[in-house]
This record gives structure tokens, C-alpha cells and sequence, in this order.
């Protein structure tokens, strides 16, 4: 089974992104800040880790970095509602991310997106831009 390791910081959007994902077959653990995802990743070892931007002022990419030695198979999907980085530079100072994902996201389009992470299925990323 994949895991996913959620790191978001709003209770109902976490909930959301959870049942989401659940839904869809994913062993989800979750975090509701950078030093707790710090922590879930010396306990498991995500496939997947889906990382809100912001956490409480503060930027995930350091999660997404530690992952890049905890678990450095992982793939990382950021989640974000800020105007940073509109131009790709999220992935030059990220050097493990795969996806930008802008709020408001989609459940669809969450589970599709780490559905095509997973597989690395085009279609379902096709079909993501079509919607």
C-alpha cells in the first residue's frame, strides 16, 4: 500500500485531503506541522509526501529536504495558496519536488495527481489539465 505522509496545517482541509486519500487507497499519515512531519518521517517511509507551502509562517521545503535523506524515494507534491514562486522556482529550491498543486485543490484533482505520481500514469495528468 502507498503512504502518504499530509502535512497541512488547517484542520478541515487536512480532514479533507485525509478521507481524500484514504478514499482512494492510501495509508495517509498526517502532520499539522513541520516538526511533526520531521517526526512521522523517522517513524514510516512515505511514497508520497504532500506538503502544504506555508506551515504556521513558515515554508515545508525543510520537510521536503530531511526527506530527501529520510526517505529518499519519495516523491513531494506541495500544496499552496500564496503567489511564491510563480515562475517554477519551488523546484530549484526544492530539489525532490515533483508537483505544484494550487489551493483551492480539488479532492479529484489531489487523488489524481498522486495517483499519476505513483504510477506515473499520463492520462491521468492529461486529464487533469483538461478539467
Amino acid at each position: 500500500m502507498t503512504v502518504v505522509l499530509l502535512l497541512e496545517d488547517d484542520p478541515g482541509l487536512q480532514f479533507a485531503f485525509k478521507e481524500a486519500l484514504e478514499d482512494a487507497g492510501y495509508d495517509v499519515h498526517t502532520a499539522s506541522n513541520n516538526e511533526d512531519a520531521m517526526s512521522q518521517l523517522r517513524r514510516c517511509t512515505p511514497d508520497i509526501l504532500l506538503l502544504d507551502l506555508m506551515i504556521d509562517g513558515a515554508m515545508s521545503t525543510d520537510v521536503a529536504n530531511y526527506a530527501g535523506y529520510a526517505a529518499p524515494d519519495a516523491e513531494v507534491i506541495f500544496m499552496t495558496g500564496s503567489g511564491l514562486f510563480p515562475k517554477g522556482e519551488l523546484f530549484g529550491i526544492s530539489q525532490n519536488a515533483r508537483l505544484v498543486l494550487r489551493k483551492p485543490v480539488d479532492l479529484h484533482e489531489l487523488t489524481t495527481m498522486v495517483a499519476h505520481v505513483v504510477t506515473g500514469d499520463d492520462e491521468d495528468a492529461a486529464y487533469v489539465a483538461r478539467a
